[in-house]
C-alpha cells in the first residue's frame, strides 16, 4: 500500500476509534458508520491520494473491521494462589505512574488495532498477575515464583509485555526475559519488546523510534540487549557508564535460554551490585529448557541442569525477585517436585505462589475450531494427508532427499496460492500470507523440500503470470495449472464471494518465495520490512514460539503423539481476522486423530480446573487436580514412568469420566463382554423409561447399584491399551461411595447408531443398530483400539437422563465459561456437574473403517493394516463409559495400575535426537 494511502486510512481509523471508545455504550452499526465516514471527508481535504480512492470502499472495510472486533468475548483469567498472597495493588495503584502501561496500551489501540475487548483484557489480566507478585516496594525481602498458561499463539507475549510495562511502572527495575533457546525466537521477542516496551531499535550504533516510542521518547528503558545481538561481553563494556543504582528506569534483558548468555547475565549483575533492585524474570516457553531433566525422585540432592541451576541461582541473586513462567503446556512444570531446595541452588522452579491461566478469546482459532469437526463426513479447516509416506517416509534419516512433492502438498500450495489472492480482493496488498510446510526435524530433507515446493509455486506463478489475463475458457485450455488452480477454488472457496472470473487476474503475485526455516540455509523471515508472502519449510523451529504472520496454509506431516511436542507444533492456532474462513490445516488422520484426544482431555481437565471453588485454589490443589484426573492419566504418564514397567497412579473419580477405548479380539472374551451386556438389560427391563430418554432412546432411570457392580464385575477389560476403565479402582471408588449413602442409583443408556444397515438383536423393545467406529493405528493382532482420538462415546451423551431445565443449566453455565460458546460445543463435564445419579452407557460397537476411507484406500492402491483382515472387514464389540456426578463428602484417590510399554504404543516418543537435527 501507499504509504501516503496507508497513513490516509491510519487517520481516519485512529480518530474514529477515539471517538467511539469515549462514547458511552456500544455504538450501532449506523453509527460507526456515520462516524467513519464524517472523518474520512474531514481528512480527505488535507491529503490529496484521497481523490484516486473509493470512499465507499474504504469506509466499508473499516466499519467491517470494527464491528467484528464488538463481537468479540474474552473472559477474564483465572488464579490459583497460595495461602501467603496478600493482595498489594489496589492500596498501591493510585501512587503509582502507569506511564510505560497507559503507551503500551494506547499502542494496541491506534497501532495494533486490538479488539476493545481484547485490550480490556490484557489489561485486567496483567493487572491480576501483578497483583499476585510482590510489592517491589515493600520493605524486606521476598522470592516468588509463578506461572501463566496460554492457549498456543493466543497472545502470551502480548500479555507479557503488558505486565513488564505494568512491573516497570510499579517498581521492578531489573526485567529479564529468557525467549526461547535459538537466536530466531529471541530476536523475534527482542523485537515485540522494542515495539511494546521500549519503544526503539538500536542497530549499526543507530537509535530509530519503533512501536510505542514513536513520538514518545520523554521516558524510556536501559536496553541491554538489541535484535542484532544477545547478551555479551560486548555489551556489558557498553553498560559500564550506567548502572541499575543510578537511574529509575529499568534495564531489559532479551535472553536466549544459553548458559554462556546466562552466565554473562549473572556475572553482569552481581558485578554491578544489583542485588537490592527488585527482579521480574519472565521465562517464556518455560516448559522448555527450563526444567531439571536430571532430578530423580530418589535423588532429590542431585546436581540440575546447567540451566535450571543458573535460572536458581540468578534468582537468588537477588533480594526481591519474581519468577514468572509463561507456558502453553503446564504439565512439566506441575510435575516439579515443590520440596527440592538446595543450599547451592535454592528451590526449584515449581509455581508454588500461583497460577494464573488466561482464556481464549471468541475470535480464537484453536483446536475446537480446527478439529471440531473431526468425526463429521465433512471439514471445515481439516485436510488429510494420506499419500506423504510415498515420497518421505514419518521415519526417515537425516540425509534421506525427497525427490517430489506428494499430491497431497501440491494441493495445499494451490489453496494457500488462491487464499492469498482473495485475501488480496478482501483487504487490498497491505497483509502478510504464509503457508507453514513441516515435514523433517532434519535440516537436508527440509532443504530438499523446500527446492521442490520453490519450483512447484514458480510453475503456478508463471502461469498466472502468463495466462491470467485471458478470459477464463481460453486460460483454462491452454495451461494445466490454471485448471487445477480452477478444481482446487471449487473444492475450497467456491463461497468465498469472489468469483473465478475475479480471482484468476489476480493470480500472479511477484513477492511469493520460499525460505527454509534452519541454521544451514540463512534463510529468515522478514515481516517487519515487507508484506511477506512466503512458505516457510522447516522443523523444530516453526514448532516452538515462532509466530508466523498471516498463517493461512498449514501442511504437517510429521510423526508426533507426545503431547509436548504435538502442542508446541501447532502453529496453525492464534488469530484470524477476517480471514478464518480461508485458513486449512493438512496432517495425517492419526495425528488429527491423536491431538483431538488431547485436546479434549485438556480442555475437560482446565474446566474442570476452572470450576474448582474459590476456597480451593492454590498451586498444590493444581497439581493434585491434574496429577489425579482421568482426563491427565496418558498426558502426564511420561512424567511419571520408568521404562517398561508398571507405575501407580492415584485419580480421583468425583465428577470423573471413564470408558473403554480397546478390546481384546479373542472370540471367547468378545462373546462374554457381550453376554455382560445382554445380562444387564435383561436385568433392568423394569426401569426403562424410553419416553423421557428422547433423542436418547434407551435410557433406564434408578437402577439399583448391584446391577451395575455385576456388570462391571462380569466385563473382561483391557487393562494395558484402555487403562483408564480398570474395574478394581472403578469398583473400589463405587463401594467408598455406598459408604456415604451415594451412588445407590443410577442411570444407565444404551447407546445406539443411525445405520439401520448395522442391527443388533438385544433384549429391549425395538431395534437397535449399533454405533460405528473405526479400528485406529494402535491396534494389534490381539487388541482393537478406538480411533486415531481414542474417545468412544459421542459429544454430549451426559446429558442423558437430565431434564430439559437441567440441561439449560448445564449449557448456561458453559457459556458463561467459554465466551458465550454455542450451546451445541457444551462439555460434558457441565452436564456431569448437574448430574445426580451416575450414569452407565452401554455401547454395541461395530468397528469397522467408513466408506468413504475405504474408497479413497483402495482407489489409491493402498493395502489395509496388517492386523485388520481388509478394508471391508468389520468387528463387533461391546464398551462402556460412566460419568460420576459431583460429591461434596471428601474423596480419596484410588489406585490405577498402568503398563508402560503399552502406553508407549499409544504415544511413542519424539523422534531421537541427531546431529543434523536443527541447531543453534
Amino acid at each position: 500500500m501507499d504509504a501516503t494511502l496507508e497513513q490516509f486510512i491510519n487517520y481516519i481509523d485512529n480518530s474514529a476509534r477515539d471517538k467511539l471508545e469515549n462514547d458511552d455504550g456500544v455504538p450501532e452499526e449506523a453509527d460507526v458508520a456515520d462516524t467513519y465516514s464524517q472523518f474520512y471527508t474531514a481528512f480527505a481535504g488535507i491529503f490529496p491520494v484521497s481523490k484516486q480512492c473509493d470512499k465507499d470502499d474504504i469506509v466499508r472495510r473499516l466499519v467491517e473491521k470494527y464491528c467484528s472486533e464488538l463481537t468479540i468475548k474474552k473472559k477474564l483469567g483465572f488464579e490459583f494462589k497460595d495461602e501467603d498472597s496478600h493482595p498489594w495493588l489496589s492500596e498501591a495503584e493510585d501512587s503509582i505512574e502507569w506511564f510505560y502501561w497507559n503507551r503500551y496500551r494506547r499502542y494496541l489501540v491506534r497501532d495494533k488495532k486490538w479488539a476493545p475487548a481484547a485490550v480490556k483484557s490484557i489489561d485486567r489480566d496483567s493487572r491480576n498477575i501483578l497483583d499476585l507478585m510482590a510489592d517491589p516496594l515493600e520493605c524486606g525481602s521476598f522470592t516468588r515464583r509463578g506461572l501463566v498458561v496460554a492457549s498456543v499463539q493466543s497472545g502470551k507475549t502480548a500479555n507479557y509485555i503488558g505486565l513488564i510495562s505494568r512491573a516497570a511502572d510499579a517498581g521492578y527495575r531489573i526485567i529479564i526475559v529468557m525467549a526461547g533457546v535459538h537466536n530466531v525466537l529471541r530476536n523475534q521477542t527482542q523485537a515485540r519488546l522494542e515495539d511494546g516496551f521500549t519503544g526503539f531499535n538500536i542497530e549499526n550504533s543507530t537509535v530509530e523510534p519503533v512501536g510505542v516510542g514513536k513520538g514518545s521518547q520523554a521516558r524510556r528503558p536501559i536496553a541491554c540487549t538489541s535484535r542484532e545481538a544477545d547478551f555479551s561481553t560486548e555489551r556489558a563494556k557498553a553498560l559500564r557508564c550506567i548502572q541499575p543504582t543510578q537511574t529509575n528506569e529499568p534495564f531489559l534483558f532479551v535472553v536466549k535460554k544459553n548458559s554462556k548468555s546466562l552466565q554473562q547475565v549473572i556475572e553482569w549483575l552481581d558485578a554491578s551490585n544489583s542485588q537490592d533492585q527488585p527482579l521480574l524474570l519472565i521465562d517464556d516457553e518455560a516448559d522448555n529448557a527450563s526444567i531439571n531433566g536430571k532430578y530423580k525422585l530418589e535423588k532429590r540432592e542431585n546436581e540440575p541442569t546447567k540451566i535450571n541451576g543458573q535460572i536458581r541461582n540468578l534468582l537468588n541473586l537477588f533480594n526481591k525477585a519474581c519468577y514468572v513462567g509463561y507456558t502453553a503446556t503446564p504439565f512439566a512444570n506441575v510435575l516439579i517436585d515443590p520440596s527440592v531446595d538446595s543450599d547451592e541452588y535454592g528451590k526449584d522452579l515449581f509455581p508454588s505462589n500461583f497460577i494464573y491461566t488466561l482464556e481464549e478469546s471468541s475470535d480464537y482459532f484453536g483446536a475446537k475450531k480446527v478439529f471440531g469437526d473431526y468425526d463429521e463426513p465433512t471439514h471445515k479447516h481439516l485436510r488429510f494427508i494420506d499419500d506423504a509416506d510415498d515420497v518421505l517416509p514419518a521415519k526417515h534419516k537425516s540425509s534421506f532427499e525427497p525427490f517430489m512433492l506428494p499430491l497431497s502438498l501440491k494441493a495445499a500450495i494451490r489453496t494457500f496460492v488462491l487464499a492469498t489472492t482473495i485475501k488480496t480482493l478482501r483487504f487490498g496488498t497491505n497483509f502478510h500470507s504464509t503457508m507453514m510446510v513441516n515435514v523433517s526435524p532434519y535440516k537436508k530433507p527440509q532443504n530438499c523440500m523446500r527446492n521442490l515446493v520453490e519450483d512447484y509455486l514458480n510453475d503456478l506463478n508463471t502461469a498466472a503470470k502468463s495466462y491470467g489475463a485471458l478470459n477464463p475458457e481460453e486460460a483454462l485450455e491452454a495451461s494445466p495449472h490454471l485448471k487445477d488452480l480452477k478444481a482446487t477454488w471449487e473444492l475450497e472457496y467456491a463461497g468465498c464471494g469472489f468469483g473465478w472470473s475475479e480471482i484468476q487476474p489476480r493470480l500472479y503475485d511477484p513477492d511469493y518465495h520460499v525460505l527454509s526455516i534452519n541454521t544451514d540455509s540463512g534463510d529468515a523471515l522478514d515481516y517487519e520490512n515487507r508484506n511477506e508472502r512466503v512458505i516457510a519449510v522447516g522443523g523444530y523451529r516453526l514448532s516452538r514460539g515462532l509466530t508466523l504472520e498471516g498463517l493461512t496454509v498449514s501442511y504437517y506431516s510429521r510423526n508426533a503423539r507426545a503431547y509436548d511436542a504435538l502442542m508446541q507444533m501447532a502453529r496453525w492456532f492464534g488469530y484470524r481476522p477476517q480471514y478464518e474462513d480461508l485458513c486449512r490445516v493438512w496432517m495425517t488422520d492419526e495425528a488429527a486423530g491423536w491431538y483431538k484426544y488431547v485436546a479434549d482431555s485438556t480442555e475437560n481437565l482446565f474446566d474442570q480446573l476452572r470450576s474448582m471453588r474459590q476456597v480451593k485454589r492454590t498451586p498444590k490443589n493444581y497439581v493434585l487436580k491434574i496429577r489425579q484426573s482421568p482426563d491427565a492419566l496418558t498426558v502426564t504418564a511420561r512424567n511419571k514412568m520408568g521404562a517398561g514397567q508398571k507405575e501407580k497412579a492415584p485419580i480421583d473419580l468425583n465428577e470423573g469420566f471413564v470408558e473403554t477405548i480397546a478390546f481384546d479380539r479373542d472370540a471367547e472374551i468378545v462373546a462374554d463382554n457381550e453376554a455382560a451386556c445382554r445380562d444387564l438389560l435383561s436385568a433392568i427391563k423394569g426401569y426403562a423409561d424410553f419416553k423421557d430418554g428422547g433423542s436418547y432412546r434407551y435410557l433406564y432411570k434408578g437402577v439399583p447399584v448391584k446391577f451395575v457392580t455385576a456388570f462391571l464385575e462380569a466385563y473382561e477389560n483391557e487393562d494395558g491399551l484402555s487403562p483408564k476403565s480398570q474395574k478394581a479402582p472403578i469398583l473400589s471408588y463405587v463401594n467408598e461411595r455406598l459408604l456415604d449413602g451415594e451412588l445407590k442409583e443410577w442411570d444407565v443408556l444404551l447407546a445406539h447408531g443411525s445405520r439401520s444397515n448395522d442391527p443388533i438383536d438385544l433384549p429391549v423393545d425395538g431395534t437397535v443398530s449399533m454405533e460405528q467406529r473405526y479400528p485406529g493405528s494402535a491396534s494389534n493382532n490381539d487388541v482393537v483400539v478406538v480411533g486415531e482420538k481414542h474417545r468412544l462415546s459421542s459429544r454430549g451423551v451426559e446429558a442423558a437422563g437430565l431434564s430439559a431445565e437441567e440441561r439449560k443449566m448445564a449449557e448456561e453455565r458453559y457459556a458463561a465459561d467459554h465466551s458465550g460458546d454455542k450451546a451445541k460445543n457444551c462439555s460434558d463435564l457441565y452436564y456431569r456437574q448437574i448430574r445426580r445419579r451416575p450414569l452407565l452407557v452401554l455401547h454395541p460397537i461395530c468397528m469397522r473403517f467408513g466408506e468413504i476411507k475405504i474408497k479413497e484406500k483402495k482407489e489409491a492402491g493402498k493395502e489395509a493394516p496388517s492386523w485388520w483382515k481388509s478394508w471391508d472387514a468389520q468387528e463387533c464389540v461391546f464398551g462402556w463409559s460412566i460419568s460420576f456426578p459431583h460429591t461434596d463428602k471428601q474423596t480419596r484417590p484410588v489406585t490405577y495400575v498402568f503398563n508402560s510399554v503399552a502406553l508407549e504404543n499409544m504415544m511413542p516418543e519424539p523422534e531421537d535426537s541427531d546431529d543434523d537435527y536443527e541447531d543453534d
